[in-house]
């Protein structure tokens, strides 16, 4: 009996934290390899709104790639609540790591960030300067027969710009249902453990090992 309540407490315990070891899926993903245009009247903080159906947690936040061609700038990305209060931010720098999201044929530059998200709506931007690091318009994907898919609980809203040179909640919108990429992210669903809460577990367990070794 002994041996069963052992089983079935680990089991439980890491149905519990298995979040932290699903894979990470980004918010959206391209159905083809998209090629981007450089910005001509920056800057701009350009992004998307988005709706959070089920809570997620954020690993990474992210810019497009343009087909493997190296960053030639910085670009801080943020996520903003509904209450306009930046949640999450982080800068991606040139020479950093890039990877294919779950379509794997577009590839995003990441920095990585551990922030959970409520159900509810959300804007994401990134800042973006002239004649630079090309970036996806509004119409782009249309235009090369690429479609933008949502991750799972995320559902993608509408466009989302601000001018300026600083990283700014970009409140305004033309009401366009593609997007300025510019920004994405990558997330898991649900909440990933703490390293102190990890660090808990495991010393839990020894002890629960010990002490059933004991009473045999």
């Amino acid at each position: 009996m002994k041996k069963i309540a052992l089983v079935l407490f680990v089991c439980g315990v890491f149905a519990a934290f298995s979040t932290s070891l699903q894979a990470d899926t980004f918010g959206q993903a391209f159905t083809g390899a998209a090629s981007g245009l450089q910005l001509a009247n920056g800057p701009f903080t350009l992004g998307w709104s988005f709706d959070v159906k089920a809570p997620i947690t954020v690993t990474s936040l992210a810019v497009y790639h343009d087909n493997g061609a190296t960053l030639l700038e910085s670009h801080d990305v943020g996520i903003w609540n509904p209450n306009g209060n930046l949640v999450a931010s982080a800068t991606v720098a040139p020479g950093g790591s890039c990877v294919a999201d779950q379509l794997g044929f577009q590839s995003w530059c990441t920095v990585g960030v551990n922030v959970t998200l409520a159900p509810g709506i959300y804007l994401i931007g990134a800042l973006w300067n002239s004649f630079l690091d090309p970036l996806i318009f509004p119409g782009t994907l249309t235009g090369e027969g690429i479609a933008a898919v949502n991750g799972p609980g995320v559902v993608f809203l509408q466009d989302q710009y601000i001018f300026g040179g600083t990283l700014t909640d970009p409140t305004n919108s033309t009401g366009e249902n593609q997007a300025y990429f510019g920004a994405n992210f990558a997330y898991r669903m649900g909440s990933i453990p703490e390293p102190a809460s990890l660090f808990l577990l495991g010393t839990g367990l020894l002890g629960l090992g010990r002490l059933l070794r004991k009473k045999r």
